[in-house]
């Protein structure tokens, strides 16, 4: 292995590094990494060696990402392969040991860099598996990654292994590609808590099933009542909708304003031949038009699920979750039945779990409505977040009591 580099970084990342952030953004330091090495070996003012970095030089938001801060980094370089099985095999088992999961056949068999996996994120959907990168640097340890799963899952097989490129800058975001035929398109059914999904692998970016939300979906449980009536705003492909209808909602409204996810939803009642159909709406409408029809006819529900993308456009304007959500609040205050509860989510790592809170505290506030909080909901179970990492807790959510 030729010599690793050893490069200054800036202040501000060599304090988030002590305090356990394993990543390095773009700024005057790293954008004088050599473009070529792999590996850099970070070195604080005083010159002293201080983490292994795995390098990025082509990704937008993070160039290096932390692979040990364990000395001596040479020798941490010269056992990557093997470091990469061990830290594979560790997460396995954390999953395996989690009673939870068996109640669902999709989960996370790796979440990044809470397994000390920066950018790695590995899915088990039933008998498929979904290797996400979120960092280029993988591409060149595909063959040690799939070989590790299957020695660990011996029933994969290889065409059953998929692997997708993703994340905010448009070069990342791929659709997932199967390990031997590129051009394959693969259609499926998984449980999740009694319930069954139809999973598209192939055909669009997302494949149909929000697997960091099932947790939550399960927590939430305890508040949907028994013939209460459920309002899914932005519902995808309605897995809070059918979860609701499961848990024995009487009426369920779900909106999203994509055709193609409502047929979705549809395509996924169909397969849970046990729900009532009947007791199901579905408007293919944006939010805010559903809410202003609703208000008008006069609807009223126990329960809101409220999960906006964290910005949206309308095609005149692009705006944040964040801020869409006082006039949200507003209209869905209307169609709230007293003591119905509001659950408001929040998906982006660029505002805090308590600002988040703060500004729908502030909102309630403004809009002179009173509610008070009883659930807050976080990642969990397959979806572990780190101390020190804000970015990895980019799920938040709130339950709010109507009084």
């Amino acid at each position: 292995m030729n010599k690793i580099p050893e490069c200054l970084i800036h202040p501000v990342s060599i304090k988030l590094i002590r305090s356990g952030h394993p990543w390095i953004t773009p700024d005057s330091f790293s954008n004088r990494f050599p473009r070529q090495s792999e590996f850099i070996i970070a070195t604080d003012d005083r010159k002293r060696p201080m983490a292994l970095l795995m390098h990025d030089p082509y990704h937008k938001n993070v160039k290096a990402r932390v692979w040990s801060t364990k000395f001596p980094f040479d020798r941490e370089a010269q056992h990557f392969t093997a470091s990469i099985q061990g830290r594979l095999d560790l997460a396995f088992e954390k999953r395996f040991q989690e009673a939870a999961l068996k109640e669902r056949e999709n989960y996370y068999l790796v979440f990044g860099e809470a397994d000390q996996l920066p950018g790695l994120f590995v899915l088990k959907l039933k008998d498929r598996v979904l290797i996400q990168f979120y960092t280029q640097f993988w591409n060149r340890y595909k063959s040690i990654i799939q070989t590790t799963i299957q020695e660990v899952f011996p029933e994969i097989k290889d065409e059953n292994i998929w692997f997708q490129l993703r994340g905010e800058t448009r070069e990342l975001q791929k659709l997932p590609l199967n390990s031997n035929d590129t051009d394959r398109r693969d259609e499926f059914h998984l449980q999740e808590f009694g319930l069954q999904y139809l999973i598209r692998l192939g055909s669009s970016y997302d494949h149909g099933l929000y697997t960091d939300m099932s947790s939550i979906r399960h927590s939430l449980k305890k508040f949907i009542a028994k013939d209460s009536s459920v309002l899914n705003l932005f519902s995808y492909t309605g897995a809070f909708s059918l979860w609701a209808m499961k848990l024995g909602a009487s009426n369920v409204t779900s909106v999203d304003l994509s055709p193609k996810y409502i047929e979705w939803l549809q395509q996924n009642l169909g397969l849970n031949p046990d729900l009532n159909s009947a007791q199901h709406q579905a408007l293919t409408m944006s939010v805010d038009d559903a809410l202003e029809k609703l208000i008008v006819e006069e609807k009223k529900f126990d329960f809101i699920i409220c999960d906006p993308p964290s910005s949206s456009s309308d095609g005149e304007k692009r705006t944040s979750a964040i801020k869409a959500y006082k006039d949200l609040i507003r209209k869905m205050d209307k169609v709230l039945n007293p003591q119905g509860r509001l659950v408001l989510f929040l998906n982006t790592h660029q505002v805090t779990n308590q600002k988040f809170e703060k500004t729908i505290q502030e909102n309630l506030a403004e809009l002179k409505l009173n509610y008070k909080l009883a659930m807050r909901l976080s990642l969990g179970q397959d979806c572990p977040t780190l101390k020190g990492f804000p970015e990895g807790s980019y799920l938040k959510g709130l339950v709010l009591e109507k009084l």
